[in-house]
């Protein structure tokens, strides 16, 4: 197989998945001993240092998505298909990443405490599973372009939010829960009437035919052969709450365990 870094995924031959390929294995290994170790040594970061750092990380994050939009857009215009409305719009779930660390690193008030719940709840859960399940492997090898934004940015997204957590910078709180779905709330404003518009190839936010989902894409085949597909839409939705609700009761009872090890530790050595 013969190909360069920025190839497109059809100028690509004989190739067929890189999912969890030894070196896709290894860098999910890298990616959570290195994003937990991070954390870690500079859990006593100044919080205006680290405010800073998320000034810096946003900005860096809307350079590199119009970088993927652009290249991607270049290419399929290159091959006859046009600007790609159904599926290139920043518009999934992921997406929702760039805009809330946009608002938590510039913003002020309960916007910005909003942002700051989604990046530490559904924003890193979701950045987590990328990282695992990494779609764009699929269609990229994994000394591509094409891959490495994929991986880099479910891996930006799962680091970022444990690093505001053990940081200190966010704590985790159960009023987190609909706190992030606010979020999700206002981006599916926009995704669903996209999806609906364009009859759902890109299902944005997986909020139209939950594709590659088990149980959800059975659920919005059958409510939508029925014509009732927005039932599914609001079920879809709706399933990010108790999503938020599990990252929350992890990170308090982990915080609770080490809160009660560090304790013990302070204690023997008195």
């Amino acid at each position: 197989m013969d190909y360069h870094f920025f190839d497109y995924k059809h100028d690509i031959s004989g190739f067929e998945s890189d999912l969890f390929s030894v070196p896709h294995i290894v860098f999910i290994a890298l990616v959570y001993v290195l994003g937990i170790l991070v954390s870690f040594l500079f859990r006593k970061a100044r919080h205006e240092r680290i405010g800073v750092g998320l000034k810096v990380l946003s900005i860096w994050m809307v350079v590199f998505e119009i970088t993927k939009i652009t290249w991607e857009s270049v290419h399929d215009i290159n091959h006859g298909y046009g600007f790609n409305y159904e599926g290139i719009l920043p518009l999934y779930t992921c997406s929702l990443f760039i805009y809330a660390l946009l608002v938590a690193a510039w913003g002020k008030g309960k916007p910005r405490e909003f942002c700051l719940s989604f990046l530490t709840t559904i924003g890193m859960l979701y950045g987590a599973i990328g990282v695992v399940y990494c779609n764009g492997l699929n269609f990229y090898p994994f000394w591509t372009f094409g891959a490495f934004y994929s991986m880099f940015f479910h891996a930006t997204m799962f680091v970022t939010g444990v690093f505001l957590l053990m940081t200190g910078y966010k704590k985790a709180e159960w009023r987190d829960v609909y706190r992030s779905f606010v979020p999700i709330v206002l981006l599916a404003c926009v995704a669903v009437p996209v999806n609906y518009y364009l009859n759902g190839p890109a299902d944005y936010m997986l909020l139209y035919s939950g594709s590659g989902v088990p149980f959800y894409q059975d659920i919005a085949q059958d409510l939508g052969a029925k014509g009732l597909r927005f039932i599914y839409t609001i079920l879809m939705l709706v399933t990010h709450l108790p999503l938020a609700a599990l990252v929350v009761g992890i990170t308090k009872l982990i915080g609770r365990i080490f809160g009660k090890k560090a304790g013990a530790a302070a204690n023997a050595q008195e």
